[in-house]
């Protein structure tokens, strides 16, 4: 079973509120974007990352302009690391109507931060620095994403859950309840196509730790209202990655296999997750 997961560790813009198409068909909210007015591209959104990041080789062959051919420190991620590079852009569209100018972003390898048996990656990951400035409400039913720099609309009603969430640095931190009122801290993450738990979390529950692969969960509540049953999870501990965020307390993360089934909206002022069911 492939995984694919991207968590790692004054910008001018025009924006109109429309809905953008995604495709989930690796799990991931992945939308159609263009660089500097003609590179055409496919980038996550990624609650899991901390700042606009494009695939090395992607940039390379898109002749994107590097700032300096010295690398950064390394970035850490779930399953790797990779060098990384500055890079500049003159604009990022994304959809179709909107756009964002005069960027730094990161150039790194992607492929050598997750664990995908296709070779199929992302050309980008769009994270945190950007996202932090909108509502980022996902349709997963629908495939539409917004990006919207007002408030929604739906919080003037009463027709969805509102969830808290911790914020270390640009990791959103739900509880999460088990069977048998078992409460864990977990990462939201768009760009996580399985969920998954750690060993030490699987084992209280009755899991055998040894089997990472093809594990049901009977049932998850996200806050206190949102619950899903027979949840597909994954067994990871992320040994590297959690040395990388030290003080974030987390058992596992939030993926597609958990958030498909719903409509999540990120109020990143607020530290809150507003959740629809279709």
């Amino acid at each position: 079973m492939k995984i694919l997961l991207f968590l790692i560790s004054f910008l001018p813009f025009t924006i109109w509120a429309q809905a953008i198409s995604f495709d989930p068909q690796r799990g991931l909210v992945e939308v159609k974007v263009i660089l500097d007015g003609q590179v055409k591209g496919t980038f996550g959104i990624d609650t899991g990352a901390d700042r606009l990041y494009i695939d090395k080789t992607f940039a390379q062959e898109n002749q994107l302009t590097f700032r300096q051919p010295i690398p950064q420190r390394k970035i850490v991620g779930l399953e790797g690391t990779s060098k990384a590079y500055a890079v500049s852009l003159r604009s990022l569209r994304i959809g179709g109507d909107i756009s964002l100018y005069n960027l730094r972003a990161t150039a790194i390898d992607i492929r050598q931060l997750v664990n995908d048996s296709t070779g199929n990656i992302p050309d980008g990951l769009i994270g945190y620095e950007i996202l932090r400035r909108f509502y980022v409400k996902v349709n997963y039913p629908q495939r539409k994403m917004e990006l919207l720099s007002f408030e929604p609309d739906f919080l003037r009603g009463k027709r969805y859950f509102t969830i808290p969430f911790k914020q270390y640095q640009h990791l959103i931190l739900v509880n999460v309840t088990f069977p048998n009122d078992m409460t864990a801290s977990m990462i939201l993450d768009y760009c996580a196509s399985q969920t998954t738990i750690n060993s030490s979390l699987a084992k209280k529950l009755g899991i055998n730790s040894e089997k990472s692969e093809n594990v049901i969960v009977s049932e998850m509540t996200l806050g206190e209202s949102v619950t899903s049953k027979n949840v597909p999870v994954l067994i990871r501990d992320y040994p590297q990655f959690k040395k990388s965020v030290a003080r974030a307390q987390f058992d596992g993360v939030l993926g597609y296999s958990f958030l498909s089934h719903y409509v999540i909206t990120v109020d990143y002022k607020r530290h809150r997750i507003y959740v629809h069911k279709p």
